[in-house]
């Protein structure tokens, strides 16, 4: 965890208003339903970063509704409406698919990071939060994911920090936190 906060992701604005956003959305108890994510009530800083997935059917396979602008252009594809299965291979489609297997079979949030080289700037820190959503009122599974990736200039591949479980109360923890420090964006 980040200089004594909850959340290991405490120093990223975009992944902290992203959970704010996401724990707005809760109520009581409940995961938040599909139908109270709107991109449009977000913060407008998000919407270039966010990743809106389902499961595809069988297996572990997801289809991506929506993926912002910056992911587009920083991973050179718009995987809108395409699989796991169609943009992603062997191990890294594995990777990907066991995060979110991750999220829909535990109903909690899931931080990750990982490092990635670029051609423009070489390696970068991947950084990953994935937040359940359930499909509506009367459905105890969740439903879609809804997500963020953001990158930062990194030293080199190190050791990749295995993938995160975030307790829901330590993800709104660290979301109380960040409102006092003054990290989140008006939503």
């Amino acid at each position: 965890m980040t200089a004594g906060l909850p959340l290991p992701f405490a120093d990223d604005r975009i992944l902290l208003n992203l959970a704010a956003y996401w724990s707005a959305r809760r109520v009581e108890d409940a995961l938040p339903l599909r139908g109270t994510i709107d991109p449009l009530d977000m913060p407008r800083r998000l919407l270039p970063f966010l990743v809106l997935a389902e499961p595809a059917g069988t297996g572990r396979v997801m289809r991506f509704r929506l993926v912002g602008t910056e992911l587009v252009q920083r991973f050179h594809r718009d995987a809108t409406g395409k699989t796991t299965a169609e943009i992603y291979s062997g191990a890294y489609r594995d990777y990907m698919e066991q995060l979110y297997a991750t999220v829909i079979e535990t109903g909690q949030p899931l931080y990750a990071e990982s490092t990635q080289r670029w051609p423009e700037e070489g390696m970068s820190r991947v950084r990953r939060l994935l937040l359940p959503v359930a499909a509506d009122a009367d459905a105890a599974r969740v439903a879609f994911v809804l997500g963020a990736v953001t990158w930062s200039v990194s030293a080199g591949p190190g050791k990749q920090p295995e993938p995160q479980r975030i307790p829901i109360q330590a993800l709104e923890k660290g979301v109380l936190q960040a409102t006092f420090r003054g990290m989140l964006d008006a939503l």
